[in-house]
């Protein structure tokens, strides 16, 4: 019997693990009886986002972080299925470590019977077949998909300067935004999902939906944050704004109005960027908007949203017959289009370009640059984005596993400046459509 902790073994571990498995799937209707051998996917039916739900809730019990990424992650593959088992194992394993352990490189680990990875030497992908390379007539009928909003100006007065991060999903914002919430000068909660709506009401009713409910809860941990409110409360304050149809412009107001001008609201949504139209209310419902524009190289946001195997969560998107790796680039490709025709329309002084590349491998200077930009000091926080995590609200509404933002910021415990060129493992540039080269390079890629 392996000892972890007072009073922890590994059967105790299990034990624990087997009571949030039943928390988790409380609602799931399972005729299953949970033990050892049982399997995530093959008995209890998980999608990876599940995965990614359950090993927060279980850093959430021990209170500290363990490097889930080197027990679902083989050479960059996420594994196929693992068992109650070997989830405690790996636990009791890590929770056995002393202290520095977590300082050191992290030992590894056997893939469980039956998982998947792909080998090193896996040949590298090099082009697709033509049916399957993006073309123009794919991204126009990609652009007619996204649903149009109705956003007038109501006429009131500019909410105060906010700071807005513009970048497609899979290209390191979630990351960005945690950095950014380590400063005393910022506020920077989870994402907003407030722009693309002119009404509370409208986000509620667009936002609703079973795999996007998720979404509404970045205002309402805002507010928490803000206000020192319990989740409760916050919650039947964001549905009194609900109900009395508030301007999403006016909700804007009620999150800055608490930073008395000494803090800087930072709104970090990626849908914002799929219409320009959006971002082009910024500019009216703001005074003096900053923008970060944080690109990442095509190949990079394709393979991080190929291999996260999560829901699409992008509401204005219909997703029609495209493949994964089509609709990543498809997204990449119109977000940044929007973005540099939206950049023109912007002073050079309010605008920052920033690569996620250089924003991994050399993160403090980069950090520095946003703050000139921003005209707030450095903080040393702000380069340990995996410090006093409470305080930059990476822990969700009730519970982390419910974070609006990308949730495999909570399987790594550190900067990792490997993911800057991670995807030339699995990809080159042939992969890619003309339109998407051409942009690339126009961004300096």
């Amino acid at each position: 019997m392996q000892k972890v902790e007072v009073g922890e073994t590994v059967e105790s571990v299990q034990a624990r693990i087997i009571g949030i498995l039943g928390e988790l799937t409380a609602d799931w209707d399972l005729d299953l009886t949970m033990g050892p051998d049982t399997t995530m996917v093959a008995d209890i039916g998980f999608a990876s986002i599940d995965f990614i739900q359950l090993v927060v809730a279980i850093e959430n019990a021990y209170k500290r972080k363990l490097g889930f990424q080197d027990l679902l992650m083989r050479n960059g593959s996420y594994v196929s299925d693992l068992s109650v088992r070997e989830f405690a194992v790996f636990v009791a394993d890590r929770l056995s470590d002393d202290a520095t352990s977590a300082t050191m490189p992290s030992p590894a680990v056997t893939p469980p019977a039956g998982t998947s990875a792909v080998s090193p030497s896996a040949a590298v992908l090099d082009t697709v077949p033509e049916r399957e390379r993006i073309t123009a007539e794919k991204l126009a009928t990609f652009r007619a998909g996204i649903a149009r909003r109705n956003l007038p100006d109501d006429g009131t007065p500019r909410n105060p300067r906010a700071l807005f991060v513009l970048s497609p999903p899979r290209s390191g914002s979630t990351l960005l935004r945690v950095i950014l919430a380590g400063s005393s000068r910022l506020f920077a909660p989870p994402e907003l999902h407030l722009l693309p709506y002119a009404t509370m009401g409208d986000r509620l009713r667009a936002l609703s939906g079973e795999h996007t409910d998720h979404l509404l809860d970045g205002a309402v941990r805002a507010l928490m944050q803000l206000n020192g409110w319990p989740a409760e409360g916050a919650r039947a304050f964001v549905a009194r704004c609900e109900q009395q149809n508030m301007s999403t412009k006016a909700f804007y107001g009620l999150l800055q109005k608490p930073l008395q001008g000494e803090r800087l609201l930072v709104d970090k949504t990626p849908t914002y960027v799929i219409d320009v139209d959006i971002l082009r209310r910024i500019e009216r419902e703001f005074e003096g908007a900053l923008y970060i524009h944080l690109q990442r190289h095509p190949c990079g946001m394709v393979r991080s949203y190929e291999e996260s195997k999560l829901e699409r969560l992008m509401p204005m998107i219909r997703e029609g017959d495209f493949g994964s790796r089509e609709l990543a680039e498809l997204t990449w490709l119109t977000a940044q289009t929007n973005t540099l025709e939206f950049s023109r329309e912007v002073p050079a002084e309010r605008w920052l370009s920033l690569r996620y590349e250089d924003l991994v491998t050399q993160p403090e200077a980069m950090v520095r640059r946003i703050c000139t930009f921003a005209g707030i000091p450095f903080e040393p926080a702000m380069v340990n984005p995996y410090e006093e995590m409470d305080q930059r609200m990476t822990d969700g509404v009730d519970n982390a596993s419910k974070m609006s933002g990308d949730l495999k910021f909570h399987l790594h415990h550190g900067i990792n400046p490997e993911a800057a060129t991670r995807w030339q493992r699995y990809y080159t540039e042939g992969i890619l459509g003309a339109q998407t080269r051409e942009l690339a390079r126009q961004l300096g890629y």
